[in-house]
């Protein structure tokens, strides 16, 4: 590279020498500007490495607040403040996928996320997830998933009736309560995949600490926002945060979030945490499966009642 500039250099060395002359800077060797070229050329270019990289967590989080809208490449563009065709070129290159790619597959799996825990028709569900209709909703399920959105429902539900009994011989009880939270302002660095999670932490505790921001009150939490039984594990997304008093400008790696005010079901293990995901999924999973039969048998009552009248 500084012979690149030596040469860049000596090709328009007339010129240059009239403005060093003319700064007082005759003295300067051609090994010295070269140098001084280089180290600028660097430092731009790690500029521009952490624009990107804010860019890409506000792409992220907006898309991930926004699946139940259109999602247009001009409104995105514009919402963080940047061409469309630099949109696209950075998060190809932060997702090693399209940003087509990435949003559908993001609505796809959040799709399966309701199929879990609500009982909707496939129009509502296509609404939920940004889809003008259920044909073009289905079309897109079927691309990923490789089957029909009906035909994984009736899987899905077989598998839920299958977990409740074998969670219900489960030795292991977890004990848990409705936690009411007040909502926190989270700075997070994101890891996708498997790597990169103890190294986050200690870059989190680097600017807490740089930053005179860290104190006994300072809360860290883990958000995972994937369930690897669907997401490629190389594609999971998660979050390693730490809360702070105000919210702050995004630098380098580091992202802003909020953690919404609402009720929380809190799980408290000691031993081993192998099973332990698992475990709170499967049994929050079994309750909201039990809940919507429940309110779909309450609602049918209730219909053949009024029928009745």
């Amino acid at each position: 590279m500084l012979k690149y500039y030596v040469e860049l250099i000596r090709r328009n060395s007339f010129v240059l020498g009239k403005v060093l002359n003319l700064a007082g800077m005759d003295n300067v060797s051609l090994i010295q500007i070269a140098y001084f070229c280089s180290q600028r050329m660097h430092n731009m270019l790690d500029s521009t490495k952490i624009i990107h990289k804010q860019k890409v967590n506000q792409i992220i989080d907006y898309i991930n607040a926004n699946l139940h809208r259109p999602l247009q490449l001009a409104i995105i563009a514009n919402e963080v403040n940047i061409s469309q065709r630099q949109l696209l070129r950075i998060m190809r290159s932060a997702l090693n996928e399209s940003l087509y790619a990435y949003t559908s597959r993001q609505r796809i799996e959040n799709a399966i996320l309701y199929m879990q825990t609500e009982e909707l028709s496939l129009t509502e569900l296509s609404e939920m997830v940004g889809y003008d209709s259920s044909q073009a909703f289905s079309k897109a399920f079927k691309k990923q998933m490789g089957i029909s959105p009906n035909v994984y429902i009736k899987r899905l539900r077989l598998q839920l009736e299958q977990n409740i009994e074998r969670n219900s011989k489960v030795k292991k009880h977890l004990q848990s309560e409705i936690y009411s939270f007040e909502g926190l302002n989270l700075i997070y660095i994101r890891i996708i995949g498997r790597y990169g999670e103890e190294n986050s932490w200690s870059k989190l505790m680097i600017y807490l600490k740089e930053n005179q921001i860290l104190s006994d009150n300072t809360r860290f939490i883990g958000l995972s926002f994937d369930d690897p039984n669907v997401t490629n594990i190389g594609q999971c997304r998660f979050y390693a945060c730490a809360s702070v008093k105000k919210r702050i400008t995004p630098t380098r790696d580091l992202g802003t979030i909020q953690l919404q005010a609402g009720k929380y079901a809190v799980y408290t293990l000691k031993g081993d945490y192998s099973e332990f995901y698992i475990t709170i999924y499967l049994s929050m999973l079994n309750i909201l499966y039990v809940m919507v039969c429940l309110l779909k048998n309450i609602f049918i009552i209730l219909r053949r009642i009024l029928k009745n009248r």
